[in-house]
């Protein structure tokens, strides 16, 4: 049991030793890269929700006759 625990002490020293390696973005960065993000999933959203439209619009087209 004891094992164990330096086990997971040792994990969490060298998980520590690593993000002190980690080259972090700036805050600059990180905002452009959520703005992209963002855009980018509305326009998806858009392209999703138009391309549902159209096929749902067809479905109710070859259903009726």
């Amino acid at each position: 049991m004891a094992g164990e625990g330096r086990k997971i002490v040792k994990f969490f020293k060298d998980v520590r030793a690593e993000m002190k390696k980690v080259t972090w973005p700036s805050r600059e960065t990180m905002i452009t890269y959520t703005e992209i993000v963002l855009i980018v999933v509305a326009l998806f959203t858009v392209f999703i929700f138009l391309i549902d439209s159209v096929f749902s619009y067809l479905l109710k087209l070859i259903i009726k006759v």
